[in-house]
């Protein structure tokens, strides 16, 4: 089968969506298919061995990193060849163009990675939310299926009257990211070269809802902890300002081997953020063996079993986050118990029967066997 992918964040953009992006690819390739890709650029312009149309593009304003291809008509022109189907993962300029344009009687996937509307509300531009629902609603309304990442979000959608909602979830890969992955160099790194330390990791971007600031209150309250924040974004020079003169270690960007030892590097993950829709990097400390601490009421929540695989704190609640850490970091046996139950429930998280998925809704015919695929908590 012939498919299209359309994404506004692809390699070598670092973070979720881009990673997700990526592997779909991939895994497309692997089960026999064709794949185009079309993404902002610069970048390769063959990426997981499928051809990727590049668009000119031009950062956001109020997040650099993140570019905007502005060649829409070219984009349509893609949208409206023959395909046999068609995958969006985000409603910017690429995906909301490849979405309204595709050819009528093409089947779509929408995957819904972000929720736009609460970044606005973050970022105070109120004014864009009810725009940003009405396009994410019609792309949704365009699509065979929109497959949430997880209950908590579908049932957002459903309630804002978002139609033909599946919850698909997201993969990770336990051959790079398992717990064999712990690296005595890498704990050093994190450290600052006390690796006897209790060490905390924090992955993912630098950016204001991710609350990151919170994670001063656990080096105050936590005894002899480390902190090692790996990412960056536009909050890294604040939060740097922030941390001056304490035990915390930026790292920038790792990828591959490198995030891998990362992860499996650490006592304990902490994820404050309560916006993400998915939360990949808490799934992915999970596989590492790796007990998270998360938001308790938020779509990463519902990826960690509280009390089995790791725990949820309060949000808003002063002090909530640093006491999950200490009793994380003070109860060996528990935090040890803890990992192995994580990485044992990540293992559940097969991409190639999310990818399956996929192909079964744009393209019956291509699978014709039922698939179980394993959402979060198993559904």
């Amino acid at each position: 089968m012939r498919f299209l992918v359309a994404s506004d964040s692809f390699p070598p953009k670092i973070d979720g969506v881009s990673d997700t992006a990526a592997t779909i690819t991939r895994v497309l390739r692997q089960l026999g298919h064709t794949v185009r890709v079309v993404a902002p650029g610069p970048g390769e312009e063959v990426v997981e061995g499928a051809r990727v149309a590049r668009m000119r593009s031009v950062p956001l304003p109020l997040y650099p990193e993140l570019r905007l291809g502005w060649e829409v008509d070219r984009v349509a022109r893609i949208a409206r060849a023959g395909w046999d189907g068609a995958v969006v993962l985000t409603p910017g300029p690429v995906g909301a163009t490849v979405a309204l344009w595709l050819r009528r009687g093409t089947p779509l996937v929408n995957i819904y990675t972000t929720d736009i509307p609460r970044y606005l509300q973050t970022y105070g531009m109120h004014r864009f939310v009810g725009p940003a629902t009405w396009l994410l609603r019609r792309m949704a309304e365009r699509s065979v299926r929109t497959l949430c990442p997880t209950r908590f979000v579908e049932d957002e959608l459903a309630r804002l009257g978002f139609p033909r909602l599946e919850v698909w979830g997201r993969g990770v890969d336990t051959g790079l990211f398992n717990p064999g992955r712990r690296s005595a160099s890498m704990r050093e790194r994190l450290t600052g070269g006390e690796p006897e330390r209790p060490l905390v990791v924090y992955v993912g971007r630098l950016a204001r809802e991710k609350r990151v600031e919170e994670l001063a209150g656990v080096l105050d309250e936590v005894p002899g902890v480390r902190l090692a924040l790996v990412g960056d974004g536009p909050e890294r020079g604040r939060l740097e300002e922030l941390f001056a003169g304490r035990p915390v270690v930026f790292t920038g960007y790792l990828r591959g081997v490198e995030l891998a030892e990362a992860f499996a590097s650490a006592d304990v993950f902490v994820f404050p953020s309560a916006t993400d829709t998915f939360g990949q990097v808490v799934l992915q400390a999970m596989a590492s063996g790796v007990p998270p601490v998360v938001v308790t009421g938020s779509a990463t929540a519902e990826l960690v079993p509280a009390g089995v695989c790791g725990l949820h704190v309060a949000p808003g609640r002063p002090g909530a986050l640093a006491a999950a850490v200490r009793r994380l970091v003070e109860d060996g046996a528990m935090r040890i118990s803890m990992g192995l139950a994580a990485s044992e429930y990540a293992r559940r998280f097969s991409w190639e029967a999310l990818v399956l998925r996929l192909v079964e809704l744009m393209a019956p015919a291509a699978a014709p066997q039922p698939v179980d695929v394993p959402g979060p908590l198993g559904k």
